[in-house]
């Protein structure tokens, strides 16, 4: 799967606008005032995919390898300056709630890690993309290392907890 840009493909408010009349023109954004982050947003998630293919560490929170929360910390840390917790399981009580209906690119999306009984997340990523049918993120999985993967896999799906708004 490719990084999909947010601000490329989605405008908060629809308002792109052609200025010169031509067939060729270059689409003009108009300014937005409602703090949806797109230039954030796009720079975290070029950062996250800069990562793709790195090994799997535990405690990891660098570049030669991460855990799963060691990256969403160093995304943010190393992108934007907002500090994320070093462990899944703050994510309980950390960002802002978001359903799955309002869930976009940029946020935290959670997990129960290897018991799929417990209530608190044991493993974090960060959303990519969201379509009609489909909820798509970048991770640090212990098998694999950074990748994409979608939320209708029925692993991430049976272990899917809640989702939390960092940049709101």
């Amino acid at each position: 799967m490719s990084l999909a840009i947010f601000a490329l493909t989605h405008s908060a408010k629809g308002n792109y606008t052609d200025t010169s009349g031509s067939d060729s023109a270059v689409a003009v954004y108009q300014e937005d005032t409602s703090k949806t982050y797109i230039v954030e947003i796009n720079r975290l998630l070029q950062t996250a995919d800069k990562q793709l293919g790195t090994p799997y560490r535990w405690a990891g929170k660098q570049p030669g390898g991460f855990d799963c929360s060691g990256f969403v910390l160093y995304c943010y840390g190393h992108t934007l300056g907002i500090s994320t917790p070093a462990s899944a399981t703050s994510y309980t009580t950390f960002g802002t709630p978001v359903s799955k209906a309002n869930a976009r690119p940029g946020d935290v999306i959670c997990f129960q890690g290897y018991n799929s009984r417990g209530p608190s997340p044991g493993h974090v990523g960060i959303i990519t993309e969201v379509t009609t049918n489909e909820i798509y993120f970048i991770h640090s999985a212990s098998h694999g290392g950074i990748r994409y993967d979608k939320l209708s896999q029925k692993y991430y799906a049976d272990r899917f907890l809640f989702i939390r708004r960092i940049l709101n």
